[in-house]
C-alpha cells in the first residue's frame, strides 16, 4: 500500500513541476528577433552597431528572483565599427499601442555597458507592468521599445516594434463550419410521364 501511495505522490510532484512555466503562453511576439542597424556613414561599410532584440515573453511574478509580472526582452548588441560603443540600460523605454509606458526596466547590473570594437554584449531586461495594470486590463497587441547608445562621441537612439502573434487552437472534436455562404438549392429533375 505504501508503495502505491509513493508512486502516486511522485507522479503528482512530477506533473506539478513539469507543468509550471514562468511565462504566460498566450503572449508571443514577432519579429523574432528584430534587427536594428545604425546606418554606416560611408557606402559599402557594414553598420557600425547592430542590435538584435527579441521579446522572450510575458512573465508571471517571480518572488525568488524578485521580479514582478513583466515583459522580458533580450538584447544582443554587436559593435562592427571602428569606434567603441556604450549601451545605456537606463534609457530603455517600453510602451504599448496606447502609448502607455511600462515601469522602468529591471536590468542587472544597471550600469552602462562598454562594447569594444568587434565585440558583442548581451542583456536581459524585465519591464514591470504599470501600477494597477496587468495582462487583464492592458493592451499588449503591439509593443514599442526605445533606447540610446553612444558610438564614439555620437549619441544615437533606436526604436523597434513588436506585434503579438495570436495562436490558433485546433480541437479535432469540435466542428463549426461557420455560416453557410453562397448558393442554396440543388438540381431539380422533373420526369414526365408519356
Amino acid at each position: 500500500m505504501s508503495r502505491i501511495v509513493g508512486v502516486i505522490l511522485t507522479a503528482c510532484c512530477l506533473l506539478t513541476i513539469v507543468g509550471c512555466s514562468q511565462y504566460d503562453e498566450d503572449y508571443q511576439y514577432t519579429p523574432r528577433p528584430v534587427v536594428a542597424d545604425i546606418p554606416a556613414t560611408q557606402p559599402q561599410q557594414p553598420p557600425p552597431v547592430s542590435t538584435s532584440v527579441t521579446v522572450i515573453g510575458v512573465r508571471y511574478d517571480d518572488s525568488q528572483d524578485q521580479i514582478p509580472p513583466s515583459v522580458e526582452i533580450r538584447f544582443r548588441v554587436d559593435n562592427n565599427g571602428p569606434d567603441s560603443a556604450v549601451f545605456y540600460p537606463s534609457t530603455l523605454e517600453l510602451s504599448n499601442a496606447e502609448l502607455m509606458r511600462f515601469a522602468p526596466a529591471i536590468v542587472r547590473p544597471p550600469d552602462p555597458i562598454n562594447i569594444g570594437v568587434s565585440q558583442s554584449a548581451y542583456l536581459t531586461a524585465f519591464f514591470p507592468f504599470p501600477a494597477g495594470y496587468s495582462t487583464d486590463n492592458m493592451d499588449l497587441n503591439s509593443l514599442q521599445l526605445r533606447w540610446r547608445l553612444d558610438i564614439g562621441p555620437r549619441p544615437v537612439g533606436q526604436v523597434v516594434n513588436f506585434t503579438r502573434v495570436w495562436r490558433s487552437y485546433y480541437d479535432p472534436y469540435w466542428y463549426n463550419p461557420g455560416p453557410p455562404v453562397g448558393f442554396y438549392g440543388g438540381v431539380v429533375v422533373v420526369h414526365r410521364r408519356w
